[in-house]
């Protein structure tokens, strides 16, 4: 009995680890390394931005945005023991979210669901997202 348990839970994290990302950035005209590049500039841009517009302490004072580590830590028993640091994190990834998603909006990328990837691209799972190309 323990055996089938152990098997079940190796199952569904491997399982966890293989699924695909919820979304893609794609291309027509790109290969599959054209995509990744574009992203790590974009990601690269994105980083440096956050950087400089989520340095000022008043972040602190706001609550975390939805989705974010800090705010599922909120959820905990002791809701008033906020890193102010964690807070401040949260708002500059989520704002480099959005840098990243203008900046390949703006070199001609398209937001897909994997199950509207044309069949026969390539596609890579990143930290954020994917990308796909030829």
């Amino acid at each position: 009995m323990k055996a089938l348990a152990t098997v079940s839970i190796a199952v569904l994290f491997l399982a966890a680890g293989c699924s695909s990302p919820a979304f893609y950035w794609y291309h027509p005209g790109r290969t599959i390394d054209e995509a990744k590049a574009d992203y790590a500039e974009c990601r690269d841009q994105a980083r440096q931005k956050a950087a400089d517009v989520i340095s000022d302490q008043h972040y602190d004072r706001l609550p975390p945005p939805d989705g974010s580590s800090a705010a599922r830590n909120l959820r905990e028993p002791d809701k008033t023991a906020r890193n102010p640091r964690e807070i401040q994190d949260a708002w500059r990834e989520r704002y480099a979210e959005s840098v990243v998603a203008d900046c390949m909006r703006e070199k001609g990328y398209m937001m897909l669901k994997p199950d509207h990837i044309p069949r026969g691209v390539h596609t890579r799972k990143l930290s954020q997202g994917g990308v796909a190309g030829r």
